[in-house]
């Protein structure tokens, strides 16, 4: 027989101790992945450089790319999560974390992420104010970029986003 569990609070979440590997809290599930692969780390930090350059040569107000950084996102039960390349907006709000979903959230999928995880995610993200969320697919060299508008687009080499415009992403350069 199955027990059912309470939701955990953001407050609650917050006093867990750390553990090796990634936490992240959905809408008040607790859900811990193992310690990212270095095949894994080597693709998020090509997605990040790639990122930076991006916004380097913008001509918005400037945003930074992160890796591995937390968004609390909603109240109780609440959500915390933990993209693994992300844009924050310019103004974003800041406490003792960002506040809010980023503008560009990026999830590389790995064996760890359940489809159902991975859909929930890209929901909050883009209920919660993200532009555009995107799932990075190494087994295919695929992209799927979801916009807030409701469009989801498979990517196979460079493309445009909404975020950079005239700038491509420069897909095919991340799996090298």
């Amino acid at each position: 027989m199955a027990t059912a569990v309470a939701p955990v609070t953001f407050t609650e979440f917050a006093a867990l101790p750390e553990r090796p590997g990634k936490q992240e809290l959905i809408l008040g599930e607790v859900i811990a992945v193992p310690p990212a692969k270095l095949f894994h780390m080597d693709l998020v930090h090509r997605i990040h450089e790639s990122l930076r350059l991006l916004l380097s040569a913008s001509d918005r107000r400037p945003a930074d790319a992160y890796i591995e950084t937390g968004y609390q996102i909603g109240s109780d039960p609440g959500s915390w999560l933990v993209p693994d390349a992300s844009v924050r907006y310019p103004d974003h709000r800041r406490g003792d974390y960002l506040e809010g979903a980023p503008m560009l959230a990026v999830e590389v999928v790995s064996e760890s992420n359940t489809a159902e995880q991975l859909d929930r995610k890209i929901a909050l993200y883009l209920e919660h104010g993200a532009q555009e969320v995107w799932a990075v697919y190494a087994s295919t060299r695929s992209l799927w970029q979801y916009r807030d508008d409701a469009t989801a687009r498979r990517h196979t080499a460079a493309f445009e986003s909404a975020l950079f415009p005239g700038r491509p992403f420069p897909l095919e350069s991340i799996w090298e």
